[in-house]
């Protein structure tokens, strides 16, 4: 037996179990409406579901907590009977004797409306109320053909003056208007009494107290068969805008009518024409309807809408079923809205389900109610659809009937606060909050749904619908047992690769699913199981994953290999084939087909492998996947995984152990790092030199100098045939990169010279040349490597380069490279050095018996020698007669210096003598001053003491001056005028002392004292000199001392300061 037929006897033995239990009706308390409505329940089939440490999950049920449908009865003390009741938009409106309604917001529950209805409260015993979906405007009807509108917030309902002698039977609300935003219902259709079809649109007039409303309604059409129209409803197609449904029903018919309708442009147009009346006209005319023979049923129509979802940039709910009221019993079916047209029907899997009986219910109430018979015989009054289910209500009962099953899944006779049975008076339903509301002349109840889904799962997995019942699941352990039963009817219907996927899902230990796979003898199918397994494990199932994992690459290699082997017996058959029959046509045409498949097949298996390596890569142990790829001979997986493990370093060595330097290099070019080329540069530098150049090349990260190694073994391999790569590398390194490492210069250097040709040192000169000013190469090195290789030109430029001028010059000229030994003669700085290596070139041209035009045309090129520095070096009978113009020509520049220094001197004569006499006249120089002159500075007579004069005829006293350039000058010359003053005074000091020394007779002390009192009088007058010098060189009056002054103020800070603070003096001597 299967686990799908074993789950099925599980369900009718647990229900047989359960029985029929009902639910009694409960009275909610405190608020206006149950409280069960606010609160919404639990699932009932929630489940414990236990996870242990392997995985697997324990699949118990618990018991239902709650029912799906329990009645509560609405505490409200009604004033009067109620006549009719509707609920839309979370707002309940109560029509009563007495002509009033009440309009309750149940949000609000305490704040109730009162409004009066303009009729005969007398003749007001029944009528048809309908609510838009906003909630606020409201439709009156009564069957004497009188209508009244109602808009929120009025103190009473309105006649409608055009709709007299019209019972309006049923509304189809626009449900474009659902919104508060618009006080209009734009365009609706209601059905009347006698089978005709109206347009109209409700809004509230601009004059709140008018006591009647004038808007008008259009009949557009009528039904070919007079009826009473019991229901209508108006439905947009969700992806065409102008595309409508209207479904009318009657007693006996079900009409679908399909057209084109502009809702928007009539919202926005008023006044205009109608806009379903042509639409209705031409489906009537061959209309598609559904009949239903006998008498004249209930009729009600009623249509359930989806969850709102965004088509066309809209917001819209779309409706998914409907049901009809028939004298045979309840027609139901699915709504589908696609491409139809007029005609056209989008109702499919229609049925009539009958009436049910009491007996056949699965609830029924404690204590009996109504008989049995009774209800058999009673039609239902109402209905309304919920997701899964129709509601029937029936005079004095509500009953629900499941829409998969067909079967009634409750039932419960309503009965008031005394027990009594009520006798109900309708149905009504509020589908933007999906509540539902039944009413009798004296109570309110609300009909709860919670969870009516619960069971769904279960029904469509007895249909076998298993991907439904996993879309109506609450909990795990459904979920578990409807892959279970999947799972066993794939595998039993032999599509095992289906099976295996949902086997990976369910609880199934691993070890008897993976048995049962392995039976099969087919790893395709077990490859599968293990996939799909894989993907359901968690993130810390690390060792189950790498298991599970490490399975599936060795099932891979396998599957990979069977596929080459099939492939190499192909085309060996092919082979054989072709040989033995003449005819290798057909031949050649059967076999390429069956290669082709074989081939894609494997390029499809090695692209999921490696997909699984690379989503997986975590879980692989790379040892073991080397072992496989290794024992299954499969190359290109495993360098594919060394790759994306990123073990370069493996797979370089994998292509140097098969001596594939390319692919080798290439590795490295792309993945290798710095210490990973400086590895296999050697070998690879001997075997691909101008390839790893090339990539070395495109290596911003290495340090040349550790390359060095590698370039020398590679100069030691080179036999020097073909270009040298080594310096092709280094030059780039130098010239591109900027090294700067004195490493890579010196066996830079090294390379060139010895490349270099004898005859032809144009690159190791531009290397010397270029970088020797930096000194980034060895210059001693380098003179040592040209000398090894007789690299001359070389050689002097490095002689040059140490300052060891004479050794270039005489290499030069050993070499008899004259022009050469002439352009190192002029590097140095020194010009008595640059002569000694001119006479050098001039002496070698000498000895080397140059002709005398050549070796003067040396001297004259030089600019610093002369024929006379060059005649000693001549043979003593050397005939002059060559250079006699140029010792003519030197003679006379001879006798021109000496002119010109004979005029130098005369001139410096006379300036001598100029100088004496105005040192003369300086001495002779005086002032006349008046008697009465005064000090420019203390304004007492000039006479008193030494004072000084100048020529501007300013006069101050020594001492007066003295003070005031100390006030003016630096801090150096002040400290300088101090040691100057106390030096006059200690000298004068001494002298006094001397003089004052007693009279001896001793003529050699006289003459000692006189000579000290000599001495002391030079020194003091050198030192008046110097004091002089620093306080007298101009006057401080009108020199530049005073022009610097002008910036300074008048005052100084601190004694403005000073004299502010002072109270007793007082100083106007600056005020204005």
């Amino acid at each position: 037996m299967s686990l799908l037929d074993d789950y099925a006897e599980y369900e009718s033995t647990a229900r047989r179990q359960d029985g029929t239990n009902n639910s009694n009706t409960a009275g909610a308390s405190g608020e206006f409406v149950g409280s069960h409505r606010d609160d919404p329940t639990t699932s009932s089939l929630a489940a414990g579901i236990t996870t242990d440490v392997d995985g697997y999950i324990t699949t118990t049920l618990e018991a239902e907590d709650a029912p799906i449908f329990s009645l509560d009865t609405v505490q409200f003390q009604v004033p009067n009977k109620i006549i009719s009741l509707t609920v839309s938009n979370d707002i309940l409106v109560l029509v009563i004797e007495g002509a009033k309604l009440l309009r309750i917001k149940l949000q609000e529950a305490h704040n109730i409306l009162e409004a009066a209805i303009p009729v005969n409260p007398v003749s007001l015993r029944a009528c048809n109320v309908f609510l838009d979906p906003t909630g606020r405007h409201l439709l009156i009807s009564t069957p004497q053909g009188e209508s009244f509108y109602y808009y929120e917030g009025w103190d009473g309902a309105k006649p409608l003056s055009r709709f007299k002698n019209m019972e309006i039977t049923a509304v189809a609300w626009n449900r474009m208007a659902w919104t508060t935003a618009n006080s209009s219902t734009r365009t609706i259709l209601f059905g009347t009494h006698d089978g005709k079809i109206y347009e109209t649109e409700l809004r509230p007039a601009g004059d709140a107290k008018a006591k009647r409303s004038d808007i008008s309604a259009k009949c557009i059409a009528e039904l070919p068969v007079r009826e009473r129209i019991t229901g209508i409803a108006m439905e947009a197609f969700p992806s065409r805008r102008k595309q409508h449904l209207v479904l009318v029903a009657t007693g006996t018919r079900l009409y679908q009518i399909i057209g084109a309708a502009d809702l928007e442009s009539r919202s926005s147009e008023r006044g205009s024409s109608a806009v379903f009346e042509a639409m209705l006209r031409e489906g009537l005319v061959n209309p598609n309807f559904q009949e239903i023979p006998g008498m004249p049923g209930p009729g009600p129509l009623a249509v359930h809408h989806g969850e709102a979802q965004v088509s066309s940039g809209r917001v819209q709910s779309v409706a998914t079923d409907f049901a009809w009221l028939t004298s045979m019993g309840v027609f139901f079916g699915r709504l589908t809205f696609g491409s139809q047209g007029t005609g056209d029907s989008v109702v499919e899997n229609a049925s009539l389900l009958p009436y049910p009986s009491p007996t056949a219910t699965t609830a029924s109430t404690d204590d009996g109610g109504v008989s049995s018979n009774d209800c058999a015989l009673e039609q239902p009054l109402s209905l309304a659809l919920t997701e899964f289910h129709i509601l029937l209500q029936y005079s004095d009962s509500i009953r629900a009937i499941n829409m998969l099953s067909n079967k009634p899944v409750f039932e419960q006779v309503v009965r008031n606060n005394e027990g009594l049975t009520e006798m109900l008076q309708g149905l009504t339903v509020d589908e933007s909050k999906r509540t539902y509301w039944l009413f009798s002349p004296t109570d309110i109840y609300e009909l709860v749904v919670t969870d009516e889904d619960r069971d769904v799962w279960d029904i469509y997995l007895l249909r076998r619908q298993f991907d439904a019942a996993l879309q109506h699941c609450y909990n795990d352990a459904q979920r578990d047992t409807v892959l279970r039963a999947q799972a066993e009817h794939l595998f039993a219907a032999g599509d095992y690769e289906k099976s295996a996927e949902c086997f990976a899902r369910t609880s199934v230990s691993f070890e008897e699913a993976a048995l049962r796979f392995v039976d099969k003898h087919d790893n395709r199918i077990l490859k599968c199981y293990l996939l799909s397994k894989l993907r359901t494990l968690r993130k810390q199932d690390r060792t189950q994953a790498t298991l599970l994992v490490m399975w599936l690459i060795e099932l891979y290699l396998g599957l990979i290999g069977d596929i080459d082997a099939k492939i190499t017996a192909t085309s060996l058959s092919a082979a054989v084939l072709t040989k033995q029959t003449e005819d290798a046509t057909n031949a050649g045409e059967q076999q390429p087909g069956s290669l082709a498949a074989y081939e894609s097949e494997k390029v499809e298996l090695q692209s999921d492998l490696y997909s699984l390596v690379d989503e997986y890569k975590s879980a692989i142990d790379s040892n073991t996947t080397y072992q496989l790829a290794e024992s299954h001979g499969r190359r290109d997986f495993w360098l594919h995984y060394a790759m994306q493990c990123g073990d370069y370093c493996r797979v370089v060595e994998y292509y140097m152990e098969k001596e594939e330097h390319i692919q080798a290099i290439e590795t490295l070019g792309h993945y290798g790092t710095p210490d990973m080329i400086y590895k296999y540069a050697p070998a690879l530098m001997s075997a691909e030199p101008a390839v790893l150049v090339e990539v070395l090349m495109r290596q911003p990260n290495l340090a040349p100098s550790k390359l060095v190694p590698t370039l020398m073994r590679y100069e030691q391999e080179n036999p020097g045939n073909g270009p040298n790569h080594a310096i092709r590398y280094l030059r780039f390194c130098i010239q591109k990169q900027m090294c700067r490492d004195p490493t890579v210069y010196n066996y830079y250097l090294t390379l060139l010279v010895k490349d270099s040709a004898a005859d032809d040192e144009s690159e190791l000169m531009l290397f010397l040349t270029t970088y020797g000013k930096d000194m980034l190469y060895d210059p001693d090195y380098a003179l040592r490597m040209c000398k090894r290789y007789s690299r001359i030109q070389s050689c002097v430029h490095l002689y040059s380069l140490l300052k060891l001028y004479e050794d270039a010059v005489e290499l030069a000229l050993k070499q008899g490279d004259i022009e050469l030994a002439q352009i190192h003669a002029e590097r140095p700085d020194d010009d008595k050095l640059c002569k000694r290596l001119w006479l050098k070139i001039a002496q070698h041209a000498i000895h080397a018996k140059e002709p005398a035009s050549e070796v003067m045309e040396l001297v004259r090129r030089s600019n610093r020698l002369g024929v006379e520095d060059i005649l000693p070096f001549f043979p003593d009978f050397t005939c002059v007669d060559d250079f006699k113009d140029d010792i003519c020509i030197a003679l006379e520049d001879y006798e021109a210096q000496i002119q010109d220094l004979r005029s130098e001197m005369d001139e410096s004569t006379r300036s001598a003598e100029a100088m004496q006499r105005d040192m003369t006249n300086l001495k002779n120089r005086f002032a006349i001053l008046n008697a009465e002159e005064t000090c420019q500075t203390c304004g007492q007579p000039l006479w008193l003491r030494q004072f000084y004069v100048f020529p501007c005829q300013h006069s101050f006293h020594s001492d007066c001056l003295t003070r005031q350039v100390v006030g003016s000058c630096n801090r150096v010359q002040r400290r300088r005028i101090h040691e100057l003053q106390s030096q006059s005074v200690e000298i004068s000091k001494q002298r006094r002392q001397i003089r004052l020394t007693p009279l001896v007779s001793n003529k050699q002390r006289d003459g000692k004292f006189a000579e000290n009192d000599e001495q002391l009088e030079q020194q003091l007058r050198r030192v008046k000199q110097q004091l002089d010098a620093l306080v007298a060189s101009e006057c401080v009056l009108c020199g530049e001392a005073m022009i610097k002054s002008i910036a300074e103020p008048f005052i100084d800070m601190d004694l403005a300061n000073k004299l502010a603070t002072s109270a007793t003096t007082t100083d106007d001597s600056w005020a204005i």
